[in-house]
């Protein structure tokens, strides 16, 4: 009975870690797209006003494509990599600390019943796991009506929706 109780919150702590890195890519979509086209901006308007060589045009360029290269890989790729699960995501651990600083009531419980599951997977055949058994079900059964992925709102992204705002009305 405990396997399945303790898979079900794996799962939730799974589809937790993917809301996670969703958010990071909806922030990084509203982000990248506000520096991108304020980047432009400025380089437009400065080689309008400047009249610049050639030189320091192909300069610009250069800079302008290695900035919007390190803004896309670093705010959009990478979140997008973690999302399908590719690269070094975040451990269940570490997200059970995020979802114990949301939840003021679970506190350390997710995270110690992970700990014993790594303790009981440890432990010699020899010795009784029984109690690190119930202790693990227990827990897992106090978890499980708790949506984790509650724990973050991807509606409060609409704040950043500003610095994407800006830059595209000053395009248009």
């Amino acid at each position: 009975m405990y396997k399945s109780d303790y898979h079900l919150l794996l799962v939730k702590l799974d589809e937790f870690i993917r809301k996670y890195y969703k958010n990071q890519l909806i922030r990084g979509l509203l982000y990248s797209t506000g520096a991108i086209l304020a980047f432009y901006l400025i380089l437009a308007v400065t080689e309008y006003y400047g009249h610049f060589d050639t030189t320091f045009r192909t300069i610009l360029f250069y800079l302008f494509i290695l900035t919007n290269g390190y803004i896309l890989t670093k705010l959009i790729v990478i979140p997008l990599l973690h999302l399908n699960k590719m690269g070094k995501i975040i451990s269940n651990e570490q997200a059970s600390e995020i979802i114990g600083k949301h939840f003021k009531n679970i506190q350390d419980k997710l995270l110690n019943v992970l700990q014993l599951q790594t303790q009981s997977i440890n432990q010699p055949i020899n010795q009784s796991t029984n109690l690190l058994e119930a202790s693990i079900n227990q827990k897992t059964k106090e978890l499980n009506p708790i949506p984790f992925s509650s724990a973050i709102d991807l509606r409060q992204n609409r704040k950043y929706f500003k610095y994407a705002a800006v830059p595209l009305l000053l395009l248009l």
